[in-house]
């Protein structure tokens, strides 16, 4: 079933997840969530699902994951500075 939402951001960042859709996923206080951003859209996911997900892909899926992972640690600072965005904001 698909819902649609809409949901405030609180000063702290903070969203509620109304209870109709917390309800049939089984989602309560303490559950784990993964949040991905992928081309501009947010996804959340319980955390359960994604191990599950993770479980099904080869061995050579997950290293190019990890090295993925890797390289967006390592070039995060130079991606998320004012710089950066500066000079790509003309193009």
């Amino acid at each position: 079933m698909t819902h649609i939402k809409t949901v405030t951001v609180s000063s702290k960042g903070q969203i509620v997840i109304p209870e109709d859709i917390r309800n049939e996923l089984a989602i309560s206080e303490g559950t784990q969530l993964v949040l991905l951003e992928s081309g501009g859209k947010l996804i959340l996911e319980k955390d359960s699902r994604v191990i599950s997900k993770m479980k099904k892909l080869t061995d050579e899926e997950l290293e190019r994951m990890g090295w993925l992972l890797v390289a967006e640690s390592s070039l995060s600072k130079d991606w998320l500075s004012k710089q950066e965005d500066d000079a790509w904001k003309n193009l």
